[in-house]
């Protein structure tokens, strides 16, 4: 199917208000996986006690961001059956306040033309503000939308990730993912699996929660679970991540303030993000 380019790229998105308070931070946080593990509890703790030590964890500007799908609007001509969340990066200009009030705004930058085989690229880009104008962070998007290949567009010159280097891993830790009764964000009540250790049905989680688990992780390993060091966060995404499974995460550091991870779900032997670069605060 062809979409409409010209339409895309003047998409009219609205400028969107978001207030929010430290219970939904925390929401956020439990969302990520905060909470979820006896052995996580103390490094959670800064995530998930209101007040005035309360640690907003910077992926939580993506679930801020989020909105509605509007790729389902006819107009687009976007097969929206057929998306792939494919890459996302969060840059941060400052840390996240507990509460406030934030103005989301987008665009589509470009969309490339791969074939009618391999389907169309969109970059985008979304940008939260203070009301009065002030950035506070930026996430870049990248949706790979596979019924809509062949529509005349430019080709991509797609850019080489920055390689994992090929010796041992220099940390590895296990993470869990969020239990059923606290999956915030499930992709949907209909996709499930069947747990290969338990039988039981598992709930999909969508791109923004595996994005702020591998976050927690990160944070974590490099930056002694201080949310206020990330600068920015960016990964590709090679597979699905689901409730109540382990996530395993391999990084390297490669200079300070700058380290390279992947994150592999245990149980299934399957990996989730392929390649993933965090930039901090040394």
């Amino acid at each position: 199917m062809s979409l409409y380019y010209q339409t895309l790229i003047d998409w009219p998105f609205p400028a969107v208000p978001r207030r929010y308070d430290q219970e939904d931070c925390i929401r956020f946080a439990r969302g990520f996986g905060a909470g979820a593990s006896a052995d996580w509890a103390e490094a959670d703790r800064p995530y998930l006690e209101p007040g005035e030590g309360l640690q907003v964890l910077p992926m939580s500007a993506v679930a801020l961001a989020d909105g509605e799908f509007w790729q389902k609007d006819p107009r687009t001509g976007i097969v929206w059956q057929q998306i792939v969340h494919a890459q996302e990066t969060l840059r941060l200009h400052r840390p996240l306040a507990s509460e406030g009030e934030l103005v989301v705004t987008q665009k589509i930058d470009e969309i490339f033309d791969r074939g009618a085989e391999k389907g169309a690229v969109m970059l985008q880009t979304l940008t939260l503000s203070e009301p009065a104008g002030e950035t506070v962070a930026t996430i870049e998007v990248t949706t790979v939308l596979r019924g809509n290949g062949g529509f005349g567009g430019k080709p991509q010159n797609t850019p080489r990730p920055m390689p994992l280097p090929e010796r041992a891993a220099d940390l590895v830790l296990e993470i869990p993912t969020p239990p059923e009764p606290d999956t915030l964000f499930r992709l949907s009540a209909d996709i499930t699996i069947a747990a290969q250790t338990q039988g039981t049905p598992q709930a999909m989680i969508r791109g923004v929660g595996c994005f702020g688990l591998a976050g927690r992780g990160a944070l974590r390993m490099v930056c002694d679970n201080d949310a206020a060091r990330l600068r920015s966060l960016s990964v590709r995404y090679a597979g699905p991540m689901y409730s109540g499974e382990t996530m395993r995460i391999e990084l390297w550091q490669l200079e300070p303030g700058l380290a390279v991870f992947r994150m592999h779900a245990v149980e299934r032997d399957k990996p989730v993000l392929s390649h993933a670069v965090i930039e901090y605060k040394a």
